[in-house]
C-alpha cells in the first residue's frame, strides 16, 4: 500500500522592495548617493543639505553627523566623481594603438559616451560648476577637478604617440575635454537648441559627428607632427 503523501508547504520568497533595500544601506552611503543626485541637479551654491536629506529619505540634521558642512560633503562627492571619471578614462585607451587615428578616436568617443550614459551625474556635476569654479575657492574641493584634467592630459600623452608641439597637445586635450563635458553635461540645453531629445541616439550621433569634424584633423596633426591639408 502506498504511503500517504506528505503535504509540503513551500513559502515563496518575496523579492525585497527597493525601499527595503534602501533601508538596509548604511546611512553614510545613502547620504553620498543622494548628494550625487542633488549636486547633479543643482550647482553647489543652489544645492542644500535639506534637499539631500529629502533625497536620502532621512532627517537632514543627521547628515552633519557624517559630514559637518555642505562643503565637506561636496568635497567627498567631487573626489568620488573625479576618481571614477579618471579610472574610466584610462580604460578608454585600451587597444587604440592598433587602430588608425580616425578609428581609434571614434572608439574613444564611443567609450566616453558609454561612461556618460552609465554615470550621467559625474559629467553633469563637473559641467554645472565649471563657471562658478572660475572664482577662487568658491567651489570647495573643485581643485580636484583641475587635478583630474591634468591627470587625463598625462594619460593621453602616455597612451598616444605624438609628434606635435606641447602647445598643440595642450590645446587639443583641454578643448576636447571641455567641449565634450559641456555637450554631455548640459545636454538638455544643447539638444533643445537642435530640437532633439537629450541623451537620444540622434543627439549623441550629432555630438559625435561634431567632435570628429572639429577634433580629428587636429588629432592627426599632433600624432604626425605635420599640418593637415
Amino acid at each position: 500500500m502506498a504511503s500517504p503523501k506528505k503535504n509540503k508547504t513551500t513559502k515563496e520568497k518575496t523579492p525585497p522592495s527597493k525601499s527595503s533595500e534602501k533601508q538596509k544601506k548604511p546611512t553614510r552611503d545613502k547620504i553620498i548617493d543622494a548628494a550625487i543626485k542633488v549636486f547633479a541637479d543643482y550647482p553647489y551654491y543652489a544645492a542644500s543639505i535639506r534637499k539631500i536629506g529629502k533625497a536620502a529619505e532621512i532627517d537632514h540634521p543627521l547628515i552633519s553627523y557624517y559630514f559637518p558642512t555642505k562643503a565637506a560633503l561636496f568635497k567627498k562627492i567631487i573626489e568620488h566623481v573625479a576618481n571614477e571619471y579618471y579610472q574610466a578614462n584610462i580604460t578608454w585607451f585600451d587597444g587604440l594603438e592598433k587602430l588608425d587615428p580616425e578609428s581609434g578616436f571614434s572608439l574613444y568617443i564611443d567609450r566616453f559616451f558609454n561612461f556618460a550614459a552609465k554615470h550621467p551625474c559625474a559629467i553633469r556635476i563637473i559641467a554645472l560648476n565649471l563657471v562658478q569654479a572660475e572664482k577662487h575657492d568658491v567651489i570647495p574641493g573643485y581643485e580636484r577637478v583641475r587635478d583630474f584634467f591634468a591627470q587625463t592630459k598625462q594619460t593621453f600623452k602616455n597612451a598616444i604617440p605624438m609628434q606635435g608641439t606641447a602647445d598643440d597637445i595642450e590645446m587639443f586635450i583641454h578643448s576636447f575635454n571641455t567641449v565634450t563635458i559641456n555637450y554631455l553635461g548640459a545636454s538638455t540645453y544643447y539638444a533643445g537648441i537642435l530640437g532633439l531629445k537629450p541623451g537620444s541616439r540622434q543627439y549623441l550621433k550629432w555630438v559625435k559627428k561634431t567632435m570628429m569634424f572639429v577634433f580629428l584633423p587636429q588629432l592627426k596633426q599632433i600624432i604626425s607632427g605635420k599640418k593637415q591639408d
